[in-house]
């Protein structure tokens, strides 16, 4: 019951913006993207209203346009992070799961930090504003004074402040919460993790926080009127980039699988692949290496598990530890996903290299670990071996790499389906 209460009340409250924008016609009787488009409409209406009945420069139309646009770009991501936010589904482990409550608490129900954040830039901007008369009394024209239009002004003024403030509050947060996951997922035990399908959720939050950071390009012609909001804007840049960067590289620390999977991938040296072709089943035995997120195998061109793989992607693999003492302690692992060949000499081959070589270089130095006799071996006696084997890369043999869509889990001869 708590769980539902949890989602019950998430999905029932709002960003400050949000709730606002809720309550005045005509936004609240309108569905999300047309919302968006309608105060765009409304807001450049008045503006060039304002424009024409107060006769002020041109540039003060494009600035305010620049800054309306920016408002809108920026409001379309949040069509996207609100409900991925109240998507994320908790993990299994108790610590990640109390990271990622703090986490949604922080940016979906207490709302003291976008709103210091606002104040203070909304301030800050508008005491700037004030200080030199001249500023307002070059770009309003003849409506210098009047109040209408300064509120109007005002109403833009925060309409800014208050995105960049909740782009910082939200990526800092970001940064804060991918630190803690990564520290987290470090004291995993049994079957305890985060499915990676939220680790991509969470990745995908801090895109759109890299993306409100180049929305605020639009700001950079109203920005150049002065050396200080440049700075200011400047600041802006430098600290979202900057955090979303430590939130990024901490979430690749942030394993996919839980322990004990983990430790069957990461140990064993065999697994079975299995693919289809024609309705006709194919089993065979490869070596393999797993570096935290997909698992790899090599295949020579001439086999024929490179031929329905290029034929049909789908595959599925196993990979069991055995005890030959005693039954009961037997446990595998299956995935069934998507393959990916990488290092073909084609065009969507090399186009492939150019984005993964050199993560196939690092896969190819876990081979060597893992199998450093093999490895040799095959170096060493390279003409002795069937052209299947010859390890050639790019020349006989490619990479193929696998990524889960489902993954089962044997232990004590209880198979388990595991959330991806």
């Amino acid at each position: 019951m708590q769980g539902t209460a949890d989602t019950s009340l998430y999905s029932g409250r709002k960003w400050i913006y949000e709730e606002i924008v809720d309550k005045v016609p005509p936004f609240r009787w309108l569905p999300p993207v047309f919302d968006v488009l309608a105060q765009l409409l409304l807001v450049e209406a008045v503006g060039i209203a304002g424009f024409l009945y107060f006769e002020m420069p041109l540039t003060s139309v494009i600035y305010g346009t620049l800054a309306i646009l920016y408002t809108v770009v920026w409001s379309a991501g949040c069509l996207y992070v609100i409900p991925w936010l109240r998507r994320l589904r908790d993990p299994t482990n108790i610590e990640e799961k109390k990271v990622l409550k703090s986490y949604k608490n922080h940016l979906l129900l207490d709302r003291k930090y976008e709103l210091a954040a606002g104040v203070l830039l909304f301030v800050g901007v508008w005491v700037f504003i004030l200080i030199d008369p001249t500023f307002l009394e070059v770009h309003l024209g003849t409506g210098y004074g009047n109040l209408f239009l300064m509120a109007l002004l005002a109403v833009l003024v925060w309409d800014v402040t208050y995105r960049i403030g909740l782009s910082i509050v939200t990526t800092l947060f970001a940064a804060m919460r991918s630190i803690s996951l990564s520290r987290a997922a470090r004291r995993r035990r049994g079957l305890e993790y985060t499915a990676y399908s939220e680790v991509r959720t969470l990745k995908y939050l801090d895109s759109v926080n890299l993306y409100w950071a180049a929305s605020a390009v639009l700001l950079l012609p109203l920005a150049s009127i002065t050396p200080l909001l440049l700075y200011g804007l400047g600041a802006f840049f430098t600290a979202v980039l900057f955090l979303s960067g430590v939130s990024l590289l901490a979430m690749e620390r942030v394993p996919w699988f839980p322990p004990d999977v983990e430790s069957i991938l990461y140990k064993e040296r065999f697994a079975y692949v299995a693919l289809c072709e024609n309705d006709q089943p194919h089993v065979t035995p490869v070596i393999f290496v797993y570096d935290g997120k997909y698992l790899y195998f090599v295949v020579s061109l001439d086999s024929a598990k490179y031929r329905k793989i290029k034929k049909n992607s789908n595959i599925a693999v196993l990979v069991d530890m055995r005890d030959s003492e005693h039954v009961m302690n037997n446990r595998a692992v299956m995935l069934r996903g998507k393959s990916m060949i990488l290092g073909e000499i084609t065009l969507f081959g090399l186009l492939r290299l150019y984005l993964y070589g050199l993560w196939m270089l690092r896969v190819r130095s876990l081979f060597g670990r893992k199998y450093p006799r093999y490895m040799k071996y095959y170096d060493t006696h390279l003409s002795d071996l069937p052209l299947a084997w010859q390890n050639k890369p790019f020349i006989s043999r490619v990479m193929v790499r696998v990524e889960p869509e489902k993954i089962t889990y044997w232990r004590e001869a209880k198979p388990q389906i595991l959330r991806v």
